[in-house]
């Protein structure tokens, strides 16, 4: 019998990447991005298991999961489901005394990013009495598709070496996470933007972390590195750690090492897209002459493609506002008309 898991993770990079792994063996996964309506899923599903992304926006995993030990009612025969389910932490802090806060506070396990398939595998044999692992070092032994005399683009921030052990180890499942990864660049910009404008430095912070995971993720470690030191001034800012003779400078620094930050997520980024062009995974938006070997010494770069509404999501919406309706529930009904609209704006 397949096993039941709930992912709930705010990076669709994050979520795509889990789902794509679990694929691979059997397991039925259920994603959401929006805590709230993940949790809600936990009402009407029987899960075996929920990965739960610790650092995300309004509600962290440790809230989360207390919100689950509190529920009541649902689908559940057994009156302690929601006491008993497991529940995952996913975090890119390798800090023992948070992950011990985490296990502290009824969270159950805690799996680091970037992972791979054997990591979460293990988890799931852990909690849920299985043996997915067993499959899952043979499925990646078998899955490389790589051919290594093939003579490939540079991505700007990813090291050859880094690149084509990437492409030997899952080469469908690194295309599909780096167009995730390029598709929310200006995303990006724009959330980081907004929150240093707003001097929100906890939203500052959750977006920097972000982008350290995904960057690992990908194979970008200096910029993983760099947002790493960012997300930690931040933390000091936030926790008001800093004396008042430093904060000018602490400012000035945040704001110098975001800009170039965000340079280097467009070279990236620019870089990436006319690598994808080349594999054929996502339409070219120029000329591939700008495409530049790995034996040259600059990349090219082409226009990235405008992201597309996520139509999946809005359907999913649009039910939970009808469901609101039917249950007289007009504030929530009005709660989930303007998600729609914000999703449709973003994007």
């Amino acid at each position: 019998m397949s096993v039941q898991l709930l992912i709930i993770d705010d990076s669709e990079l994050n979520l795509k990447l889990t789902e794509l792994m679990l694929a691979k063996i059997d397991c039925h996964t259920d994603t959401f991005s929006d805590v709230r309506e993940g949790l809600r899923s936990v009402k009407d599903h029987d899960y075996d298991l929920v990965f739960m992304d610790y650092l995300m926006p309004d509600i962290n995993g440790i809230e989360a999961t207390r919100l689950i030990r509190s529920m009541t009612g649902g689908v559940h025969a057994a009156p302690d489901y929601y006491e008993r389910l497991p529940v995952i932490a996913l975090t890119a802090e390798d800090d023992n005394a948070m992950q011990r806060r985490m296990i502290d506070n009824g969270i159950n396990d805690v799996l680091l990013k970037p992972f791979k398939l054997e990591d979460v595998c293990a988890v799931i044999d852990k909690w849920c009495g299985t043996s997915l692992r067993r499959h899952a070092v043979h499925e990646s032994a078998v899955r490389g598709n790589y051919d290594p005399d093939t003579v490939l683009p540079r991505i700007v921030g990813i090291t050859d070496e880094t690149l084509k052990e990437m492409l030997r180890t899952d080469r469908d499942g690194f295309l599909e996470t780096l167009m995730i990864f390029t598709e929310d660049n200006s995303g990006k910009h724009s959330r980081i933007n907004n929150a240093l404008s707003g001097e929100d430095y906890e939203s500052y912070c959750v977006e920097v972390h972000r982008i350290k995971g995904e960057a690992a993720i990908i194979g970008a470690f200096k910029l993983s590195e760099d947002a790493s030191r960012l997300n930690e001034l931040g933390k000091k800012l936030v926790a008001k750690q800093v004396a008042p003779s430093e904060y000018e400078e602490k400012l000035s620094s945040l704001a110098t090492g975001t800009a170039a930050l965000l340079r280097a997520l467009d070279e990236l980024c620019s870089s990436a897209d006319a690598f994808l062009s080349f594999a054929g995974h996502k339409q070219q938006a120029s000329d591939a002459g700008v495409l530049t070997s790995l034996k040259d010494e600059q990349p090219g770069t082409v226009a990235k493609s405008e992201k597309s509404i996520d139509r999946d999501k809005i359907i999913r919406y649009i039910a939970h506002c009808r469901e609101a309706l039917d249950s007289g529930d007009i504030a929530l009904a009005k709660e989930w008309l303007t998600e729609i609209g914000e999703h449709i704006k973003r994007n």
